[in-house]
């Protein structure tokens, strides 16, 4: 019986592939991406930047 339930969910399955968005490798063209991608470019410069300008104390 499962062998049957197997044999009848395969092509199930694969169209169901075709149909869902590609997740399993990411670009980083899309448009969220490209949000995603700026903003985290922007909060390491600003790191960088606070990182710089603070004032080291020495023990």
């Amino acid at each position: 019986m499962l062998e049957r339930t197997s044999t009848r969910a395969l092509p199930l399955l694969n169209r169901a592939n075709d149909l869902a968005p590609a997740a399993q490798a990411c670009c980083g063209l899309c448009r969220s991406c490209m949000t995603t991608n700026v903003f985290g470019a922007l909060a390491a410069g600003a790191a960088l930047v606070l990182a710089r300008l603070r004032p080291r104390r020495r023990h």
